[in-house]
């Protein structure tokens, strides 16, 4: 009785040690989405573009939100979501833009926009490479090892 006993116990050891090794493994390891949002003020030229941007990245697929006002020849309304493919090279995130979706709040003027904003948020078929580094809890995010938002995991 006493050997099955001592059995059972190292089938128990064995089995928890197993479990939390696993458990482990993937908390560390496994692929996890990136999801956070942070707001921004973009100031290129003349122009200027404040508002709030957003990433969700997972498994080489994503989506970016952009949303606020853009100051330029005229103050208009910049509503869309740029969904993206990327691939990914350390902490470094090439994406490419495959489909933009404006909604019925973007008025933005084409000149201004065009005049402001990266080709990725305009246009299908761009690139953007950006950096995302996590720290403190959030997200870093630089382009041209320019830090350009901290964004708040969501």
């Amino acid at each position: 009785m006493n050997k099955i006993h001592n059995l059972i116990l190292l089938a128990i050891g064995v089995v928890l040690m197993l479990g939390s090794g696993a458990w482990l493994w993937y908390s560390r390891y496994a692929d996890r989405p990136l999801n956070c949002v942070g707001n921004v003020e973009w100031n290129i030229g003349s122009n200027r573009f404040t508002g709030t941007v957003s990433y969700r990245l997972y498994d080489h697929q994503g989506l970016a939100t952009l949303t606020g006002k853009l100051y330029g020849r005229h103050v208009t309304g910049i509503s869309r979501n740029i969904y993206f493919t990327y691939t990914q090279h350390h902490d470094a995130r090439v994406l490419q833009s495959t489909q933009l979706v404006k909604t019925f709040s973007d008025s933005a003027d084409k000149d201004d926009i065009n005049g402001t904003l990266p080709s990725f948020y305009r246009e299908t078929g761009q690139h953007l490479s950006l950096v995302m580094e996590e720290y403190k809890g959030a997200w870093i995010v630089a382009s041209s090892t320019v830090p350009s938002l901290y964004c708040r995991k969501r």
